[in-house]
């Protein structure tokens, strides 16, 4: 069973489409947004690619739109069929924080910022961002 996000600043939970719509702000010279679905596509087209797959996710917005957090239930492919993990995704349009990976057996995901579990990995909004991503 897929953990609950924790919100109770005023995140809400919401559906893929609703992720889609989500206007992502202009660059400038030194931050680079980058669309909440597009970060959920590379996350969940990279779990594909190691041979996990994804059987279970939830998506909240807070700050009309300008922050996500999601929780994605990951099975480990035919190497592992009964290995299963969580992983924690995070992004920001308004510049509060970077765009960040948690990944492990105990993820905690909440929109009061708190982002933690065994492994951690964030990204700032930097020109570099789309080539390190994948």
């Amino acid at each position: 069973m897929l953990p609950q996000l924790c919100l109770h600043r005023g995140a809400k939970e919401v559906d893929i489409k609703t992720l889609a719509v989500v206007p992502t702000p202009a660059r400038t010279a030194t931050w680079v947004p980058v669309a909440h679905h597009k970060l959920l596509d590379r996350v969940t087209n990279s779990l594909t690619e190691s041979g996990l797959a994804v059987v279970g996710a939830r998506h909240a917005l807070s700050k009309e739109g300008a922050r996500y957090f999601g929780l994605l239930e990951v099975k480990g492919g035919p190497a592992a069929p009964d290995y299963g993990m969580v992983v924690g995704v995070r992004n920001s349009h308004d510049m509060t924080f970077p765009a960040g990976l948690c990944l492990g057996s105990r993820v905690f995901v909440c929109d009061n910022l708190a982002f933690s579990s065994e492994v951690v990995l964030k990204r700032k909004h930097t020109s570099m961002i789309e080539r390190d991503l994948p």
